[in-house]
């Protein structure tokens, strides 16, 4: 199995009529980036077949505009194993029941997600990973029943990926 696991875009802050954290929408750079990220990854790899995404509302808008852009049939569910604070075992546990899906996107929210990737490429918590909002990291497990650790492919942020668009001799906004 392939895992994509993703930062949520960029959010507006708490403040005004947004009272709670969970509440928070995305930004319109974090709409921008959701969409540049999911267009890139359809480009990448189609077999997605889920994309799970943490409750709150803006891992739930980055969900959204990954489906649209990863195109019709792949599902999107909201997963409790990715509400901030989740425990990476409880995450694989449910994986595991996702073990005929070639590809998951998984959305979250950090430190949680570092230390999502730090487990699984080490075994514990052992390894740094910086995550900006709406980065993707590719892993993938190297047994099928997915014991053990997985190997970390790349990770790509939304920067990298304007940057990459940029004619030679101009300069990126």
């Amino acid at each position: 199995m392939v895992l994509y696991v993703v930062r949520h875009a960029d959010a507006l802050p708490v403040g005004g009529l947004i009272r709670r954290d969970s509440d928070r929408p995305l930004s319109p750079r974090g709409e921008q980036d959701a969409v540049l990220m999911g267009d890139m990854l359809a480009r990448l790899d189609g077999t997605m077949g889920v994309i799970l995404t943490s409750p709150l509302l803006r891992a739930a808008q980055t969900g959204e505009i990954f489906q649209k852009s990863l195109g019709g049939g792949i599902t999107l569910r909201t997963s409790q194993h990715l509400e901030p604070g989740f425990r990476p075992k409880a995450f694989v546990d449910e994986l595991k029941r996702l073990r005929g899906h070639q590809g998951v996107v998984a959305i979250g929210h950090q430190p949680d997600l570092s230390n999502l990737i730090g487990s699984l490429i080490s075994g514990g918590p052992r390894a740094a990973i910086a995550m900006p909002a709406c980065a993707i990291a590719r892993l993938a497990f190297e047994s099928e029943d997915l014991s053990g650790t997985a190997v970390l492919h790349w990770l790509v942020t939304p920067q990298a990926v304007r940057a990459a668009h940029v004619p030679p001799g101009r300069t990126h906004p």
